[in-house]
């Protein structure tokens, strides 16, 4: 009787692993599109995207690892430079989330999900959802998508019927907006920029470890190949064209995202506390942006 009822686990047990393997499972992009303005985009209010000049430009960027079990949201800002200068007629935004098979070329095999339009110098512009493929496994949420024209800020919630593993921004302790955490967090920034002066490229890297693992699994590619990505010996071995800029004395700004659950510091405006300024171009700068939680009492880099 044992010996069969493990007969019977082991072929149960085989045919869901089998149906797992059968499973279609996708990774997922944001695409957005602008004609001279500025923009913004943020997946769970976590900035993925900053072009603080007008541009033209049609992006779109991998977004698995901030996407999340149910509802989700992106955040897309778009102005006009000067903000004080109001919309023009001609001034279109467009967003979209994009899906493909693991091994396909996102770039030409991508379907489109869900795409909203706003024109936001019409009269009374009102975000349109133009496109919409049932079969896809992230439905947007019409009846909730704002334009909200004080911050320039169009909401796009919607939701991931898709089954996803539980990332390390979902995890993090709920944090405080104060002097308290922000000053924490800057200790712990200074503590990067001092590895970054040493040039101690396996420390940076090893610090970032949960990043790395995530990315390998939202990416399907290995760990070996993701930490190569990320890899600073580009700066370390050109003296002559990067230089590290001093960690600032004033105290920043700290920023929360995704819940309150991820941090970031920010000095004047966007720009971050640890970048390389490029030595043969005048107001050029590479930015070191990390987006930490904290867990069992310590900062961690989670993306």
């Amino acid at each position: 009787m044992k010996l069969l009822i493990a007969f019977v686990l082991s072929v149960l047990l085989n045919m869901g692993a089998q149906a797992m393997a059968q499973e279609i499972e996708y990774q997922f992009g944001v695409r957005w599109s602008v004609n001279g303005l500025a923009s913004s985009v943020d997946m769970q209010n976590i900035m993925l995207d900053f072009k603080g000049v007008p541009s033209e430009q049609n992006m779109m960027l991998p977004a698995t690892e901030y996407i999340r079990n149910g509802r989700n949201e992106v955040q897309f800002y778009a102005w006009p430079v000067p903000s004080a200068v109001p919309f023009e007629s001609h001034h279109e935004l467009r967003l979209s989330l994009e899906y493909w098979e693991p091994g396909q070329n996102p770039n030409i095999e991508a379907k489109t999900a869900f795409e909203v339009v706003l024109r936001p110098g019409q009269d009374n512009p009102a975000p349109e959802v133009v496109k919409v493929d049932d079969n896809a496994p992230l439905r947007v949420v019409a009846d909730a998508i704002q334009w909200d024209a004080d911050y320039f800020r169009l909401e796009v919630p919607f939701t991931n019927r898709q089954p996803m593993p539980t990332w390390c921004w979902e995890e993090g302790d709920v944090l405080k907006d104060n002097d308290t955490t922000r000053d924490s967090l800057t200790r712990e920034y200074r503590r990067l920029h001092a590895l970054f002066a040493a040039g101690d490229n396996e420390a940076l890297l090893d610090a970032a470890s949960t990043r790395t693992e995530e990315l390998a699994l939202a990416s399907g590619t290995p760990e070996a190949y993701v930490r190569d990505r990320f890899s600073y010996t580009m700066y370390f071995d050109n003296p002559d064209l990067y230089q590290l800029n001093p960690f600032p004395d004033e105290p920043m700004t700290l920023n929360l995202g995704a819940d309150n659950r991820v941090a970031w510091l920010t000095t004047e405006g966007v720009q971050v506390p640890i970048r390389f300024n490029h030595v043969q171009e005048n107001d050029v700068s590479s930015r070191v942006r990390p987006y930490f939680i904290r867990r069992d009492g310590q900062w961690e880099i989670c993306r």
